[in-house]
């Protein structure tokens, strides 16, 4: 549902077409998302982060939405792939929610073709991204501290 232009940060563009071309030549699993995405930035007004208003979902913005057909809200975070979780909230600007939210705003009426059919979602608010804070957002790590500790364990013990 798009009745206006949506907006891309001429950095998450570069990133975005680097991203699609990559994956282009391969095998990548789902082509019609990435066709998807890339009819998505090809209609896409680009400017710079600093003209962009903080009510443009961005990337790694986090986005309140509420679910027509469920009534509920929900707080996503659009993230590129590599830092996707959806048990967190973290949704790939791959998976189909992820392209209907790029470069919409507050107050928007998206809607996504999901596995599940169609979901119909009312942007609620833009809370923040990382161009609009100065914040950078780094992959949790948390699991690679405890292995690297388990294995020195095993490996003190294996001395002793």
């Amino acid at each position: 549902m798009k009745s206006h232009p949506i907006f891309v940060t001429d950095t998450d563009m570069d990133r975005l077409r680097r991203l699609a071309q990559a994956l282009r030549y391969s095998l990548f699993r789902d082509q019609r998302q990435l066709e998807l995405l890339e009819q998505t930035l090809d209609g896409a007004e680009v400017t710079s982060s600093e003209r962009i208003p903080a009510s443009v979902i961005r990337m790694n913005s986090r986005v309140r939405v509420l679910d027509f057909d469920t009534e509920k809200r929900g707080l996503y975070t659009l993230v590129f792939p590599e830092n996707a979780d959806i048990s967190k909230g973290l949704i790939s600007v791959l998976a189909p929610l992820g392209i209907a939210f790029l470069g919409h705003k507050q107050g928007d009426v998206i809607e996504a073709k999901v596995p599940g059919g169609i979901r119909r979602l009312r942007v609620e608010r833009v809370l923040s991204g990382p161009e609009i804070t100065g914040q950078r957002v780094l992959p949790d790590r948390s699991n690679r501290r405890k292995v690297y500790l388990s294995r020195r364990s095993q490996k003190i013990s294996l001395a002793a």
